[in-house]
């Protein structure tokens, strides 16, 4: 597939799941605006709701990561926290 020819791991250190939480509109936690659209919540062992997530729980949380993840990680990164192309 085209976009696993594309991967580019130095962009991995940028992608928004590392450092940035998405929130839907009703308080779920989601790694990014990819896997909120996918309604793929956070991982964690407590309900992944605005009202009870804590900081500390969310820094040492599993990242849910699938194909999708690939258009992060092509060419210099996505325009969330990398290079839009011009």
């Amino acid at each position: 597939m085209l976009w696993l020819e594309a991967y580019n791991p130095a962009a991995v250190a940028n992608v928004m799941c590392t450092n940035t939480i998405s929130i839907s509109w009703d308080g779920w936690l989601y790694d990014c605006d990819f896997n909120q659209m996918l309604d793929l919540k956070v991982a964690s062992k407590i309900k992944t709701y605005l009202k009870t997530i804590m900081r500390n729980i969310l820094q040492d949380r599993n990242i849910i990561i699938s194909q999708h993840c690939y258009g992060c990680t092509a060419g210099a990164g996505s325009s969330c926290q990398g290079t839009v192309a011009q």
